[in-house]
């Protein structure tokens, strides 16, 4: 029992000695770099490591030119031709020392036949001459055949043919000087190959056929071309085969001494033209197959054979015309003839929509304008349909083509309608205004009360309201800034307002003046959003910047991990953020550690993209155990959801986002939405005027709580 514990201690010592020592760089160490040896003397090369430790090494020698020099593996160097070369010592880590051998004497350095190509028959015999430096002290060489069925060489360079081929004499000095000479030996042809087995052609089309005689030096290489039936096809004395009539025959190439080879061809009558039906079709994960029906004209020219291809087999594959989807996505499949005519299928992948709506929630066209397309965008993404039409409402203010192109017509207003095949419709509305050169507005010098929000009209040149895009730029948007088509009073003080049309060169100035409001009711909430950050970050921030609104993130850690990028767009704002936990677990069911150990891994992540960590908590299902509560309650103040906003069903409109939340919104509330949302910034849009309308202002969660002297943010508990 003794003696196997002590067996296994040294083993965890030689593991633990192992693993100290397998960082280490190794320095080997020769005890001579070059050396200089007569021919037949030898001399052993000694190694060292550095550093020394309990690690047995293993050198490996080698030598570059053993004509030279060789080296046996316990470094002995014997010398054996003058030269030099290179004898290489590896350790066993891949570290290289080299030493150089100099053999003296004069060595080979020419070494030349005087026939580098020779041609004879069988049976002859032909004498190989050479030249070698005169002062070589070593003259002797080896003679070498690499095929001495074709061709055998004696010790004097006497070379003999004995069979038909291509043999290689090689030349070699005693120290490793090499020359070579092809000796080629004429034979009778072995076989004929024809460069195809098989072919098909059209009548009257021509097609060559290449051969090839083996052995590449035999004699009597010409060869006879014929054909089986001149009535199919017919071949000239190069192989080329022209189709004569429909059938099938074969093509042959004999040589004289009559080796043959021979190749089957078809002739049919070629396709004139080729069609797919249908030429668009929809898969979808219920019904991934479908064949597509090929109609080729002729009608006699059907037997031709069709090649299939799918432009991204990702997408869907092809298979005599049957089609598998793969992946969601759009691809084309061809259908090609022999004589490259084709025709194209397009292929959409996708799944039926559940919602859609367009792609503009207002169309802004200039008088006489074009250009503004307008397509439908389904839920979910993957979704697609063929089978949707398009009508305006109202034909002579703009009209729509078969692409979804809008032109406008008159001045005015109409609408949009969108209707799917499977009964979906939306609807969006056009406004076609005048092309201005310049607008103005009845007063140029306006004062309004803080949070006030006042609407402005403009007029063209000619008079005539404009209705069309306007965007603006106050000189100091803490004053007033231009939102939802309205001036709204921020504080105090006065600005310069600077209204400019998109694509033209009208520009109109406003002086505002805001005052205080001393009537401006008392109502504040707090909008927050949950899960940040994701797809929909950007479109959330913009509609919040735009109103001047300040709110509070709840952001997860691991999509702070997967998208710093989105993250960094909270790093240059004003609203606050607060910790969801890394991965939007429960934490009623975690420990305290566990909790703990999430919480701080959201708050470094956000500190380091973000440059700023979370100031608050809320729970994913905003039950708050009373063990983390008295964990963590001085860390950081908690936040329960008030009213959550349903705005991440796929199936509700901007509209019934935003009248849910005007429904349940009131004093000192708390509205919570998700940066998910893929109408949210929508709603949001049309929300947060009317909100400013009926005088809210925005809080932080924050500054709620000490706006209500709450100690904490609205939060449910658990033992």
């Amino acid at each position: 029992m003794k003696k196997t514990a002590l067996i296994a201690m040294l083993s965890i010592l030689f593991i633990c000695l192992f693993s100290a020592f397998a960082d280490i760089t190794y320095t080997l160490k020769l005890s001579a770099t070059s050396i200089t040896l007569a021919p037949g003397d030898s001399r052993t090369i000694t190694w060292s490591v550095e550093p020394v430790n309990l690690v047995e090494h293993r050198v490996t020698w080698t030598s570059d030119n053993n004509y030279v020099a060789t080296v046996d593996q316990r470094g002995k160097i014997t010398a054996h031709a003058s030269g030099s070369t290179y004898v290489r010592a590896t350790l066993e880590t891949g570290t290289v020392r080299r030493i150089t051998v100099t053999v003296t004497g004069h060595p080979v350095t020419t070494l030349k036949l005087d026939q580098s190509t020779v041609q004879m028959e069988i049976g002859e015999s032909t004498l190989l001459t050479y030249q070698m430096n005169a002062d070589a002290d070593d003259k002797r060489v080896k003679w070498t055949s690499d095929d001495s069925s074709v061709a055998k060489v004696d010790n004097k360079g006497n070379v003999t043919a004995v069979g038909g081929g291509v043999a290689t004499i090689t030349l070699l000095s005693v120290n490793g000087m090499t020359d070579t000479a092809v000796i080629y030996v004429p034979s009778d042809v072995q076989s004929v190959v024809l460069s195809k087995e098989y072919a098909e052609i059209g009548i009257g089309r021509q097609l060559t056929v290449e051969a090839s005689v083996l052995p590449i030096n035999a004699r009597n290489r010409l060869l006879t071309w014929e054909s089986s039936d001149p009535n199919v096809a017919t071949v000239d004395a190069d192989g080329k085969v022209t189709g004569v009539g429909a059938g099938t025959c074969k093509i042959g190439a004999r040589s004289e001494n009559g080796k043959y080879a021979v190749m089957d061809v078809k002739v049919v009558i070629l396709p004139e033209s080729i069609m797919l039906t249908p030429d668009k079709l929809i898969l979808t994960s219920e019904n991934r197959n479908a064949t597509l029906s090929v109609q080729i004209l002729p009608a006699e020219a059907a037997e031709t054979g069709i090649e299939w291809f799918s432009s991204d087999e990702t997408v869907v594959t092809v298979e005599s015309g049957f089609l598998t989807a793969k992946g969601y996505g759009s691809a084309v499949v061809t259908a090609k003839t022999i004589n490259d005519l084709f025709a194209e299928a397009l292929v959409y992948v996708g799944e039926s929509p559940l919602s859609v709506r367009l792609n503009n929630g207002v169309y802004l066209l200039p008088l006489g304008g074009e250009g503004i397309r307008v397509y439908p965008i389904f839920t979910p993404a993957e979704s697609i349909t063929l089978d949707y039409t398009m009508e305006v409402e109202d034909p002579s203010v703009a009209s729509v083509d078969e692409n979804g192109l809008l032109t406008a017509r008159k001045i005015g207003t109409t609408s949009i309608t969108l209707t799917t095949g499977e009964g979906l419709s939306c609807t969006s509305e056009i406004r076609v205004y005048e092309d201005v050169k310049s607008l103005f507005t009845n007063d140029d010098k306006l004062t309004i009360k803080q949070y006030e929000m006042r609407g402005i009209s403009f007029y063209s040149e000619t008079g005539r309201t404009f209705t069309g895009q306007l965007s603006a730029r106050s000189d100091d948007e803490n004053v007033c800034v231009y939102a939802g088509d309205c001036l709204l009073g921020k504080k105090p003080g006065s600005t310069v307002l600077t209204f400019t049309n998109p694509g033209t060169s009208a520009v109109c100035t406003v002086n505002v003046t805001v005052v205080e409001n001393r009537d401006y009711p008392t109502r504040v909430l707090a909008l927050t959003f949950d899960n940040g950050p994701d797809e929909h970050t950007r479109e959330i921030l913009n509609v919040l910047d735009k109103y001047g609104v300040k709110a509070t993130f709840f952001l997860l850690g691991r999509n702070i991990e997967l998208s710093p990028a989105l993250a960094a767009l909270y790093k240059d704002t004003e609203h606050e953020l607060g910790n969801h936990t890394y991965d939007n677990s429960s934490i009623a069911s975690q420990s305290v550690a566990q909790t703990a150990s999430s919480l701080q891994k959201t708050d470094e992540l956000a500190k380091r993209t973000i440059g700023r960590e979370p100031t608050l908590l809320r729970a994913p299902d905003a039950l708050l155990p009373e063990k983390v509560l008295s964990s963590f309650l001085d860390a950081r103040r908690f936040v329960g959801r008030g009213f959550v906003i349903n705005d991440i069903s796929s199936q509700r409109s901007a509209e019934e986002i935003s009248q849910e939340a005007l429904s349940k919104v009131y004093n000192t509330c708390v509205l919570t939405f998700h940066d998910a949302g893929a109408v949210t910034a929508e709603a949001l849009d049309l929300l947060l005027p009317e909100l400013l309308r009926q005088g809210y202002r925005f809080l932080t969660v924050s500054e709620l709580i000490d706006y209500t002297g709450l100690s904490t943010g609205i939060f449910s508990t658990m033992p």
